[in-house]
């Protein structure tokens, strides 16, 4: 999702109570640093490197734990950026949450105010105090013993052409008419490259990554000739992680060009056998509501039927890294139990869009708003609920 807006500075948030007997149990976090190894034990010797850090190991279609069972994560999205809290994993995880997907907005027109993480002469081109909060988030997550998947978007390195606004923020000079992009500005690209180098070089030693997602939804409305494309990029990002940052274990999470069109899943796969058991594939699940409820859940099944097959075919991971309905369209949640138990059924993990919004409508995704007066939480508890239900199932 591409929506975006920031919280307002020195907003004090409350959890209403429902959560609050949990919010008490959220670890302060310590910034995104990892732990260092011990002092040498003894004059003229060391010890030995620190054991690897725990990473999910893929094997044909299973995700399998650091204890070699098999794993299907469940969770939710904090995907607007600065409006996480420190408690918020803690009551996640309280909720039976597994993993979160956490993002930061790198080259792109994104509404509020200071979202924006590009810095081109900063270290790894983010803005230092950006990637300090990305990695505090990061860290909040994994002491409350939940899986992360960071994310990097980029609206303009997606594509650039989503709207007339946007077209102009990527491409002011108008020399692009195609967009923008991480395709057509080579130079673009290869900063992006570096960012995640850089990124990747930090995260390889923190705890409990699910897996990096390179570059969500790209090249919306693109025809099947940008397939190889899509495919292309993502190696070339992917093999920079391994040769440059040094990561050999964090599983990868890439999907189909038309902005991550499930029913598009297949032709994401990659068939380089370098690339075998390190790559999971996903696609967007977004309930529509515009028909009869019948052929709603129809065209549900078989989107999400599109993902499974895939799985089976290909003997591959799959995931789905935004899943969700708008709650105005949704009022007795009869939607969200009938896709969240179909995809237990599937067995294909997910995170929810998305935990935190700075809206006070109740009628947009989010588990937790604003009240419209104090700026306070407010828990969709019958949405919570919901949730709640299927990630203990």
């Amino acid at each position: 999702m591409s929506d975006e807006a920031h919280h307002s500075p020195g907003r004090r948030a409350v959890l209403i109570s429902l959560l609050g007997a949990v919010a008490s149990a959220a670890c302060g976090g310590g910034g995104g640093n990892s732990p260092q190894p011990a002092p040498p034990t003894s004059a003229g010797t060391s010890d030995p490197p620190p054991a690897p850090v725990s990473r999910l190991a893929l094997n044909g279609s299973s995700m399998l734990a650091p204890d070699g069972t098999p794993v299907i994560l469940r969770g939710i999205n904090e995907g607007t950026w600065g409006e996480m809290r420190s408690y918020d994993a803690a009551t996640i995880a309280a909720q039976g949450g597994q993993v979160v997907r956490v993002l930061i907005r790198w080259w792109g027109l994104y509404g509020g105010t200071d979202v924006e993480s590009r810095a081109d002469p900063s270290p790894g081109h983010f803005k230092p105090d950006h990637l300090s909060r990305f990695l505090q988030e990061i860290q909040w997550c994994i002491d409350a013993g939940l899986w992360v998947i960071p994310v990097i978007d980029s609206n303009c390195g997606q594509n650039g052409l989503q709207d007339a606004a946007m077209a102009q923020y990527c491409d002011p000079s108008g020399t692009y008419p195609g967009g923008r992009n991480f395709w057509t500005d080579l130079a673009q690209r290869q900063l992006f490259k570096e960012a995640w180098v850089y990124l990747a070089g930090i995260l390889k030693d923190y705890p409990k990554i699910a897996f990096y997602e390179l570059l969500p939804e790209p090249l919306a409305g693109r025809d099947s000739s940008y397939g190889d494309d899509v495919s292309a990029f993502y190696q070339e990002l992917m093999a920079a992680i391994e040769d440059q940052a040094g990561d050999k274990r964090t599983p990868i999470l890439v999907g189909p060009r038309d902005a991550y069109n499930i029913n598009l899943c297949d032709e994401a796969y990659i068939a380089d056998p370098r690339w075998t058991n390190r790559v999971v594939y996903t696609g967007n699940l977004f309930i529509r509501t515009n028909q009869t409820q019948q052929q709603n859940i129809a065209n549900l099944e078989s989107r999400l039927g599109a993902l499974v097959n895939m799985k089976t075919a290909r003997n591959v991971p799959v995931f789905i890294q935004q899943f969700g309905v708008r709650s105005g369209d949704d009022p007795d949640q009869f939607y969200l139990d009938a896709g969240l138990s179909r995809l237990n059924a599937a067995g294909v993990g997910y995170t929810g869009w998305q935990w935190r919004q700075n809206t006070s409508s109740p009628s947009e995704y989010a588990v937790v708003i604003e009240d419209a007066t104090t700026g306070a939480d407010v828990v969709k508890t019958a949405v919570l609920a919901v949730y709640s239900k299927y990630w203990k199932a």
